[in-house]
This record gives C-alpha cells, structure tokens and sequence, in this order.
C-alpha cells in the first residue's frame, strides 16, 4: 500500500546563542562565527536523492522509467520555483524520488512518488544547504508530495479476502483550483475520473460471513484433535508397564488419564459451544442480509458503530467514512507503464501552525494546476 510521505513535526530553534567572553577588550568585539544550525536567510536545497533500485530490481535511472522522470523533473522545477517553498523560515530542502511497482503490474501503470521536504536544524550536516541521510528518520518540517499513478495514495486498507480488497476513502475536502481533495491531497486524472467505487452494504454483509465463515473454519482445524476421544484404555496400561520401576509415577499416570476423561465431556461440550456460538452469528449476518430489499443492499457502506458494523440509527445523518474499492473498468493504460496517468499533490497540512501555515498556503495558491494536468496528456 502506498503512504504519505510528508512528515511535519516540530523541530528546535535554528541558531545558537554563545555567552560573551569575559576577557574581552574595551575596543574589541569578539563575533562568534556561524554555527551549523543557523538558518539561511531563505530554504536552499540539498542534493537529490533517490530509491537506487524499484522493488523488482531495476535501476531507478533506466531509461525504461524516463516518462516518469521527465513528469518529475518538470514538478520537481515548479517547486524549486515556488514562492512559498521560497519562504518557509529555517528548512532546507531537498527532492527525493522513488519508482515502485503497482499491485497489479498486469493492468496498471508503475507507480512513483516525488517528495519535497524541508528539514529543520536537527537534521541538517555541516556542509552548506547539507541535509545528513538520516534525516527522515528525524521528519520534515513541511513539504509537498507528487504521487504519480498510485491508486490507493489516499486510502488504508481495511478489509481483504478473496473477493473484496476494500480501503478507507480519504476525508473528502475543500477543492484545490476545482480539484477534487481526499485526506488533503488534490486528485488529478486526464478526464477527471475517479478510480474507486463504493463497497455497497450488500458486499460488506458478504465480506462479515466470509469473515465468520473463516472463524468456523479456523475452529474446526485448531480443535480436530481435541475432539478425538481420549483412549483411557490405552493410557491405562501405559501406566500399569512403569508400575514395577515406579509405583509413584504410575498411580499419578492413572490419576491424570482418569480425570481427563472424566473432564472430557466437559471441555468437549464448550468447543462445541464455541462453534455453535460462531455459527449463530454467521446465521444472523446471513439472515439480516436477506432481510433487507435490493436497494438497501445497494446503497454505498459507511463505517458505523452498529452491529455488524453497521450505523446505527443516530449515526444515520452523521458524515461516515465510506468503504470503497478500486474500480475493475477504471481506464489504466497497462502498456504504457510509465507514463504520468494520475497525479496526487499532497502538501503539508499546517493550518494551525503560525510560522509555516501561511507560506505553504501560498505555495499551494502558487502551484499551476494546469500544467500539472498537461503531464497526463
């Protein structure tokens, strides 16, 4: 599954202040020079890095991924050029690539991601506009994303089997230059298509008793053996053969078989309790299922609280997360795999944060969302 990759957390302050020296001369002012966390006076951007290699094994400058780099190049240029980037206070920046392939490479396009972030003091090295290589690891300050064709950059799987791999939708928000927003990031397409469909209540009830119907099964194979009757008769005469070296260990052996199989219905019973308890609630799902008509079944799911995971009444005209799915007839150009045939911009959400709020809404204003959609082309 694809991620997010802008990292905000707070970082420390940019520069350091030295006590004056005591010796110093009347007529003499000592300047203490620079130190390594002091802020530039604006964001300058380290060397590039990138994935060396794509999870299958290919280089990430093979000319078999140029379509993808030349798409990079021209978003990686409008950041560079941008006036917002330009006045984030005490970052340095840098772009950093990646090339991956798709979860199903048969029908989809390669998918990548471009990430420009800057980086507070903590990880800047010593050189000028240096960023050390472990610096994701400390987080960016601010940034902005380009995913190019990554269908599930703005979902989380949450439910998957045989038949259905269902995702959370993004938070769907304010549009970004009349493009769609889900989870804070605009959706880009050719022709404005989504790729994901609603999973319908029909199939999340389908998915609930494929789900029990596996906890059943489960069941069965962890207590085959358990129900197998235990043979005292056997156990019996085990016990009686050691009796001549260890009368003891004998009349023990005797005493645990006995009472094992004197417990035996017991425990039986509540395994099949257990299994009957499972297949109560497959039978309720299932029969829920077919209590509700065509059009209910039919109506797009959202995440409750309910039984089933259904809403509940008081949840009905709450703003619920939809399950969707990435839609089968979605138009992907499986033969031309490295071409840009979606765009995700995700900038860094910083509403609340006084100094990097206004320049990155300024930098999302700046962006040509134009040109942008030109790379689909």
């Amino acid at each position: 599954m694809t991620t997010r990759n802008t990292d905000v957390r707070p970082g420390a302050r940019g520069w350091m202040v030295l006590a004056p020296t005591v010796a110093l001369c009347a007529a003499t002012l000592l300047v203490a020079p620079p130190t390594r966390a002091e802020a530039p006076a604006a964001p300058c951007w380290a060397a590039n890095v990138a994935e060396p290699w794509s999870p299958d094994g290919i280089p990430n400058g093979s000319p078999a991924f140029a379509p993808l780099h030349r798409a990079m190049d021209v978003l990686e240029q409008m950041a560079r050029n941008n006036p917002g980037l330009a006045r984030l206070p005490e970052v340095r920046m840098r772009a950093s690539r990646e090339i991956r392939d798709a979860e199903q490479p048969a029908s989809q396009p390669r998918d990548a991601a471009l990430h420009i972030k800057g980086y507070g003091p903590k990880a800047w090295g010593r050189g000028a506009c240096e960023v050390i290589p472990q610096a994701d690891r400390l987080g960016a300050r601010v940034g902005i994303t380009f995913f190019l064709n990554s269908p599930t950059a703005t979902m989380n799987r949450f439910a998957q089997d045989e038949q259905l791999s269902a995702y959370l939708e993004g938070e769907r928000g304010e549009a970004m230059q009349g493009w769609p927003v889900y989870d804070g990031c605009a959706v880009l397409t050719a022709d404005r298509r989504i790729w994901w469909l609603p999973v319908t209540v029909g199939e999340w009830l389908d998915f609930q008793a494929r789900e029990q119907q596996r906890q059943i099964d489960a069941h069965d194979r962890e207590n085959a053996r358990q129900l197998e009757p235990f043979d005292l008769a056997k156990a019996e005469a085990q016990a009686e053969a050691v009796r001549a070296l260890n009368p003891k260990a004998a009349d023990l052996a005797l005493h645990v078989a006995r009472d094992r199989k004197r417990r035996e219905p017991a425990w039986h019973a509540s395994i099949h309790a257990r299994r009957a308890a499972l297949q109560t609630d497959l039978a309720a799902v299932q029969a829920h299922r077919q209590q509700l008509g065509a059009a209910a079944l039919a109506e797009p799911y959202r995440l409750g609280n309910g039984r089933f995971r259904l809403p509940t009444p008081s949840e009905q005209a709450l703003p619920l997360k939809r399950l969707v799915k990435l839609d089968p007839a979605y138009p992907w150009d499986g033969r031309q795999r490295t071409r840009a045939q979606a765009i995700h911009v995700c900038p860094s959400m910083l509403e609340h944060n006084p100094r990097y709020a206004p320049p990155m809404a300024e930098a999302v204003r700046a962006l040509d969302f134009a040109r942008i959609a030109a790379l689909l082309n």
